[in-house]
């Protein structure tokens, strides 16, 4: 009952509930051209064995691990307000992580840039990544590591092309559309109610004089619980006065 009401008021006033949408509509445009789109994109370094553990005839991928700790300090130093602080200041509106992949069994760290300009982010990605080998050697030189003990570095991958995430501005246009529909339904009910309650009230006043008296405002579904009540109002007065009368 209570939801054939509300389906009932709606088709009453259909005309207020187009209006609501279409102006859920215009926001959901709003909102989707002012929430910026952020784009990201990422290079990926692998550590590589120095060569007095490989040996001159070794295979240095069998010995990507043991490295962890000297993986986490560039990472680290990648991320310091001495390195980090020039490429923020070139490039605004930019920002970029370095960390460990963990996902990786091997000595990965991972450049990951995002920011609301395309190419901002591809940019500023070359700059870290042109860093990442003078922020080791720095490292190395600072524990006058000799060269054969030396870490080195090998590029595994690096992003020509920004990705577009639109997850923020998706979800932002779906808030709003979902809360416009609900908002949509709560008004024009809401409405409705009071336009039918300001009908009825005028009804009642109006019966006492006579029942050819009372305009029916609203004609269709929800009329009926109007007309019941004044028929009753009416026999009730009708019965007391022959009442009196015998």
């Amino acid at each position: 009952m209570w939801l054939r009401d509300i389906i009932s008021g709606l088709w009453r006033r259909w005309y207020l509930v187009l209006l609501f949408l279409l102006v859920t509509v215009a926001a959901c445009v709003f909102v989707r051209q002012t929430v910026p789109a952020t784009y990201r994109a990422q290079g990926n370094f692998v550590l590589m064995p120095p060569s007095s553990t490989v040996g001159p005839e070794g295979n240095p991928f069998l010995f990507l691990g043991g490295m962890n700790q000297a993986l986490d300090i560039l990472s680290v130093e990648m991320s310091g307000p001495d390195t980090a602080g020039p490429i923020l200041s070139a490039h605004q509106g930019v920002s970029y992580v370095a960390e460990p992949d963990r996902s990786s069994s091997g000595s990965v760290i991972r450049l990951a840039v995002e920011g609301d300009n395309p190419d901002r982010v591809t940019a500023a990605l070359r700059d870290v990544v042109a860093l990442v080998p003078g922020v080791l050697t720095s490292m190395q030189d600072e524990q006058n590591v000799p060269e054969k003990a030396r870490i080195g570095l090998m590029p595994l991958v690096l992003q020509d092309t920004p990705i577009e995430d639109t997850k923020t501005r998706t979800v932002s246009v779906v808030a709003v559309a979902g809360g416009g529909v609900a908002m949509s339904i709560l008004l024009a009910g809401l409405i409705d109610g009071r336009l039918l309650a300001r009908a009825l009230r005028r009804e009642l006043a109006g019966q006492s004089v006579s029942i050819p008296g009372v305009r029916r405002a609203h004609r269709g579904i929800g009329e009926r619980p109007t007309v019941n009540r004044l028929k009753s109002l009416w026999e009730s007065r009708d019965h007391a006065t022959a009442k009196t009368r015998g």
